[in-house]
């Protein structure tokens, strides 16, 4: 097993990996890869904005729950931990 260079990166590599472990470039001599653009598919988070609303609630929450407005605090912690848990499962 020789060790070859990264056309991309120019780190050693084994001359039977199928791409560089380091930056992540196909091997031209390998043809067992097919590298079809349309095979891939882009996955998007709806829930992430959820999400951050959420977690600002819940951080106001706990900063007025320790500012000695407890029930308001209370309340905010609790519709954000809502929101939060509606947007991890958008």
């Amino acid at each position: 097993m020789a060790l070859i260079s990264c056309t991309e990166c120019g780190k050693k590599i084994s001359e039977k990996a199928v791409s560089c472990p380091n930056c992540g470039a196909p091997m031209s001599g390998n043809s067992s890869v097919s590298l079809n653009p349309q095979s891939h598919t882009n996955v998007t988070r709806t829930g992430a904005k959820w999400e951050g609303i959420g977690f600002v609630l819940i951080v106001v929450g706990i900063i007025m729950a320790m500012a000695s407005q407890f029930g308001i605090g209370c309340l905010l912690i609790a519709v954000g931990f809502i929101v939060f848990i509606i947007g991890r499962f958008k």
